[in-house]
């Protein structure tokens, strides 16, 4: 699994000349979008990042006192505006400039993204999956003061890290792959606080797979008991390197948490306010309380959290708020962004190969048990928080709904690219259709959207959600 393809220099000849052609409609896409869209600064927290990348930048320089970051946004994407940061421009200006290094670097990120397609994807394929990654959330998403774009791209490299450390056996590579893993892990929290629930699910299958992997062992013979056990222990090795790696370079931000609210891991977001009914009843008590800059002096009672939430909803009131959530994703997927009909296609062609190879497809998953596993549980742990965090958001599940497509459609073209699916061939009549007639059915849905669809889409649909 996770393969390099063979790709021919005239593909890749085609598909410089397609992305630099591209490259340019993005960046002219994304900046009208920035100008005619996103034209007021406190619609979608945008305020708050320029603020925080203010204070960074104060802090860097020794101007005044140093500041503690507020609890409820990290602090690696405004330390990237804070670099374009001077004292001396004004708030719209700054407004204007952070917006365009937002969009450079979101071209940068698909750029790297691209490559990284390129490198398990055979051509074609990997220029659907850039394309669709542009121009299906990315290019509405790229011209706002906000961390997503970079979120969503180290969680990606994240995700395929970790999957390659549930396949990889060797001692050597196990431990390198858990280093990137755990340091991918950390900048992707020190974006977005959402990192040890990932973890927790990449564990789960983590360890599933190996138990199993040596109780197999173990029934092929006794003497195979102590190379099981010596396999064993390489990869709890591998597991405690990635979890060092995640907490040293996080260390220095986790370790004030702890020295002012008590915690290591704490957010105001995922420790308070996802447990109320709506934002606004978690920003006028929490904020009141000061949450983000110290621990609520209340008694542990009387905190939001798990256990009063469960004391104060019924079974009732909590699956109607995940299915509200999930009936959300289904509306902002429709009406907002342009990723939504490219989901179908992918979902409708894998569906269609494993309905033809349901033979291969059971070994497929028998083989690769901990990824499988591994997949499953980030689809329905992630899907569920998201409809959960739904009612605190103010602005719907999409922007966390949005963070998990890089995976999804990674995992589903690489999918059909695999022996024996790849040589699938489904006959309609006289027609005999093959997996290049689908992923070429594909381009051309993206040749038609880019061309028709686009544009008035990105003209009228703010982005910032």
């Amino acid at each position: 699994m996770f393969r390099r393809p063979s790709s021919s220099a005239t593909w890749l000849t085609v598909r410089l000349a397609l992305f630099a052609a591209l490259a340019w409609f993005y960046v002219a896409g994304a900046t009208m979008h920035a100008e005619r869209v996103n034209w007021f600064k406190a619609r979608g927290d945008q305020s708050w990042f320029l603020h925080i990348a203010q204070v960074e930048y104060r802090n860097w320089h020794g101007i005044g006192p140093p500041q503690m970051l507020r609890r409820n946004i990290m602090p690696l994407y405004p330390a990237y505006l804070a670099l374009f940061y001077d004292p001396g421009i004004s708030d719209p200006d700054y407004f204007v400039i952070a917006k365009r290094w937002s969009i450079r670097l979101s071209l940068a990120l698909l750029a790297v993204l691209g490559m990284v397609f390129a490198r398990y994807l055979p051509a074609l394929v990997a220029t659907n999956l850039t394309l669709i990654v542009a121009f299906g959330y990315w290019v509405f998403k790229a011209g706002y003061a906000q961390p997503e774009l970079l979120y969503y791209f180290l969680l990606f490299l994240t995700f395929l890290a970790c999957c390659h450390l549930l396949r990889e056996r060797r001692p050597g590579r196990s431990v390198g792959l858990a280093v990137v893993a755990g340091v991918l892990a950390a900048l992707t929290h020190l974006t977005k606080a959402a990192m040890p629930l990932f973890l927790g699910v990449f564990f789960v299958a983590f360890v599933s797979g190996e138990f199993v992997r040596w109780r197999e062992s173990r029934r092929e013979g006794a003497g195979t008991g102590g190379d099981a056990a010596r396999r064993a222990i390489w990869r709890l090795v591998a597991a405690g390197v990635l979890v060092a790696s995640f907490i040293a370079v996080l260390f220095p931000y986790i370790s004030t948490s702890k020295r002012v609210f008590g915690r290591y891991f704490y957010n105001a977001n995922t420790t308070f306010y996802m447990w109320y009914d709506t934002w606004g009843e978690a920003g006028a008590d929490m904020k009141d309380a000061g949450a983000e800059t110290a621990w609520p002096n209340r008694p542990a009672r009387d905190l939001p959290g798990l256990a009063k939430y469960w004391r104060t909803h019924t079974v009732r009131q909590i699956a109607g708020r995940f299915l509200d959530g999930l009936r959300n994703m289904v509306d902002r997927s429709y009406h907002t962004y342009w990723y939504y009909p490219f989901v179908i296609l992918y979902v409708l062609y894998a569906g269609a190969l494993i309905a033809a190879r349901r033979r291969p497809f059971a070994d497929l998953v028998r083989r690769h048990a901990s990824i499988a596993l591994f997949l499953v549980l980030y689809a329905v742990v992630f899907l569920l928080a998201s409809a959960f965090y739904n009612p605190i958001s103010a602005t719907g599940t999409s922007r966390y709904l949005i963070a998990h497509l890089t995976p999804l459609f990674f995992t589903l073209a690489y999918f059909t690219t695999m022996e024996p699916f790849r040589r699938t061939t489904w006959r309609i009549g006289r027609m005999r259709i093959r997996t290049l007639h689908a992923d070429l059915a594909i381009s051309a849905a993206l040749a038609y959207s880019i061309a028709f669809v686009l544009w008035d889409r990105l003209a009228t649909t703010y982005g910032g959600f």
